[in-house]
């Protein structure tokens, strides 16, 4: 997909959220530290080391190129922060020097679009978002990895196991059969709340999401404005919409024909942005990215939330929320129209068709991506790993409190990739139009009707 970027496309990095609004990292939607912080709750935790030993069983030549340099192009994130901080054991395992160039999620996707689209070879590796992930393809800009991680003599296949990272990761990361790049993290759509003050409202639950209407209700007696909500032009308004519009039964074409239009569209966009983003959410939500929105959450202006799972790790940060021990998450509602559909993000990373050093990035991806790894950064840090092995380990599901985890990894499964069009090279632009119309709802009080349709007709303008 082509880049966004317009600065209404940033998900500022979770560590920066985690530190507060004012902080400085991005997501990179480089959502790094829309989706990274303090490593989740565990910022200022040290980092406990991965021994070599644990990568002495996959047998592999980790030394073979030692005394070269890898240059990474990375996008602040919380994956990124916790990885970095291991890099010193990566360049003591293989002799390798590791260059990061790691950049807010604006500056990078504008400097990964440049290197990619000229050819240089400048970068070996580099981080890959979902939105960007078909214009990256299907340009032919990313090497194929199943030769370097699965099929030759560089990785070890079975210790380094491709079949563990989760189905729908896999395929949002392929194309034409061929797996482009790997799977970083996971994220699905969720409800977040405050316990107390849903308690203190009377509410028992939200059986669907429409029921979300009635609690906001009911908080705002406690809590003005109440709900928490992103509606920022471009992939922040989207990506929560989203949500709404799958589990309502909505698809985004019919074929080549933009369908948001429809029924679904119409009801999705009254109950996000006319009804729980306009009448319960904060003045200036059309000014609010997750970081805004996670930032109302931690100053305890706001008690509900629906957005990714990932930003679960900032709202718990005691650091950045006092209330964070009042945290509690639920996966995705179903609608009165059908099953919960959640929205999903998954960073993966690629390398370079131009870039010189191919087998050096790989075998980078093999320590960095390995289960080894993957599992000792996500348990310090709750970062959501794409690894299903992951998900059952249980220093990682220790980070998160009560049912937190059982609720995220159920969103993971309920996932339907196919539904949401970001392998489709114009889908940037046409996301784009699609959100001015739902702003035009949220600020001008247009009729979500009238908006939809002129969505579906920008949609098309717009390729």
């Amino acid at each position: 997909m082509s880049s966004f970027t317009n600065p209404a496309l940033s998900r500022r990095g979770l560590l920066a959220a985690a530190l507060g609004v004012g902080g400085a990292i991005a997501l990179g939607g480089c959502a790094a530290r829309e989706g990274g912080g303090s490593e989740g709750g565990g910022s200022d935790t040290a980092t406990t080391a991965t021994p070599a030993t644990a990568f002495a069983a996959s047998g592999m030549a980790w030394d073979r190129f030692k005394g070269d340099t890898l240059n990474l192009l990375l996008c602040e994130h919380w994956w990124t922060k916790a990885i970095t901080k291991r890099f010193s054991e990566f360049e003591a395992l293989t002799g390798m020097k590791i260059k990061a160039n790691t950049l807010s999620e604006d500056s990078y996707f504008q400097q990964a679009l440049v290197a990619l689209s000229s050819g240089s070879s400048t970068y070996d590796a580099l981080m890959v978002g979902n939105l960007q992930a078909g214009q990256y393809m299907s340009a032919g800009w990313l090497t194929p990895l199943e030769p370097l991680m699965s099929t030759g003599n560089l990785v070890n296949a079975d210790w380094f196991d491709l079949d563990d990272f989760f189905a729908p990761a896999r395929a949002a990361s392929s194309s034409g059969g061929e797996l482009l790049a790997l799977p970083v993290s996971a994220e699905a759509g969720v409800v977040m709340y405050r316990k107390d003050l849903v308690q203190q409202a009377g509410i028992t639950g939200f059986p669907t999401q429409e029921s979300l209407v009635d609690a906001a209700a009911k908080l705002n007696s406690i809590q003005k404005q109440p709900f928490a909500g992103r509606g920022r032009r471009g992939l922040d308004i989207i990506w929560v919409w989203t949500n709404y519009f799958l589990t309502l039964g909505g698809e985004f074409f019919d074929g080549d024909t933009p369908t948001v239009n429809s029924p679904a569209g119409v009801a999705a966009t009254e109950l996000y942005v006319e009804q729980l983003l306009k009448q319960y959410g904060p003045k200036g939500a059309a000014n609010m990215s997750w970081l805004e929105a996670t930032g109302s959450v931690n100053e305890g202006r706001s008690s509900l939330f629906t957005d990714a799972s990932g930003l679960l790790s900032v709202v718990l940060d005691p650091a950045a929320n006092s209330k964070s021990d009042q945290i509690a998450v639920v996966r995705w509602p179903n609608s009165t129209a059908g099953k919960a559909a959640p929205n999903y993000w998954y960073w993966t990373a690629g390398i370079p068709k131009t870039s010189q050093r191919k087998e050096q990035a790989a075998l980078f991806y093999a320590w960095a991506l390995s289960k080894e790894t993957a599992t000792a950064v996500s348990a310090q840090s709750g970062s959501p790993s794409a690894r299903s092995s992951v998900w059952q380990d249980e220093g990682f599901l220790s980070f998160y409190p009560g049912d937190a985890a059982k609720e995220i990894s159920a969103n993971l499964e309920n996932v339907q990739p196919e539904r949401v069009p970001y392998a489709r090279p114009t889908f940037s632009a046409e996301a784009d139009a699609l959100s001015l119309e739902l702003i035009k709802v949220l600020v001008d009080g247009k009729a979500p009707a009238k908006a939809m349709a002129d969505a579906a007709a920008a949609m098309r303008a717009a390729r």
